[in-house]
């Protein structure tokens, strides 16, 4: 009978959970004893602290195509992990900095580790120091009105190892309280979160074609400062159409009582002034 590898990849936790060997530097496989997996647990937690996104590798021999995921994901060996340092663009603290001055609230929901997305959140400035970190299962098991209220109290909010119904269960919660949501997102996982945001953004380069039809917006450049620049020239926008209205009430309400109770005369000669207004 053919034997088969079978490979995945995934969080490091959950392939370390999954895994009952380890493979040495020579190539051969050993038994994963919970002193190794300790230190494993332990090593993936220190990199994710500094802002590395982590990801993990492991394979086991197959002689058929399992019948679940979950019969496939078992009795892994652990073959290691990739850390990666994916830096803020200089711009972003800045732009973050702006959308608090303005009261627009921004919350991290990502599916990295929480002590990454917390290392983030804390660099750009999106949350102080230390923000709460809820996990993706601890929201997937929250009733809505638990959900809701963790929102509204909890100012410094990172949601991490989130999923697409965790995402979209967010917004709703956030816009049954009257605030009006703009989500963004690049993968197919986001595209079930944007089409019920009030304002869904997609990247425009590195954004599925699923996420970019099934946002309101697509931001070309992939850029968060792109998003505050656009808020700053809509308000601009508004603020100039609000005064123009303002001037056209203050402006021509004075004349309505003459047009309507005046002599003839008067009224005629109301009507030749605004008629030679340039």
């Amino acid at each position: 009978m053919a034997t088969y590898r079978l490979h995945t990849k995934g969080a490091p936790e959950a392939i370390i959970a999954r895994a009952t060997t380890i493979i040495e530097a020579d190539g051969r496989e050993r038994t994963l004893d919970d002193t190794t997996r300790q230190h494993l647990t332990e090593t993936v937690t220190a990199q994710a602290a500094k802002g590395m996104r982590l990801i993990a590798a492991a394979r086991r021999p197959v002689t058929e195509v399992p019948a679940s995921r979950d019969k496939a994901e078992r009795d892994l060996c652990f073959l290691g992990w990739i850390a990666m340092f994916d830096p803020a663009r200089p711009e972003v603290s800045d732009a973050v900095a702006c959308c608090h001055t303005a009261g627009i609230r921004i919350i991290m929901i990502t599916g990295d580790h929480g002590l990454t997305a917390a290392a983030i959140a804390t660099k750009v400035g999106i949350t102080a120091p230390n923000p709460t970190v809820v996990e993706g299962d601890r929201v997937d098991a929250m009733p809505d009105d638990e959900l809701t209220g963790l929102l509204a109290r909890t100012p410094d909010l990172v949601f991490a190892r989130s999923s697409p119904e965790a995402k979209l269960r967010i917004a709703k919660a956030l816009q049954s309280t009257g605030n009006v949501v703009a989500m963004t997102g690049d993968g197919v996982n986001d595209a079930p979160a944007l089409g019920p945001a009030d304002i869904g953004v997609a990247m425009g380069r590195t954004g599925t074609d699923v996420t970019r039809e099934a946002a309101t917006l697509v931001l070309t450049d992939d850029n968060f400062a792109t998003i505050v620049a656009a808020v700053q020239s809509g308000r601009q926008v508004y603020d100039n159409v609000r005064k123009f209205i303002l001037y056209i009430f203050a402006h021509a309400t004075p004349e309505v009582p003459v047009l309507v109770w005046a002599p003839d005369e008067m009224r005629r000669a109301v009507l030749r002034h605004r008629t030679r207004r340039p």
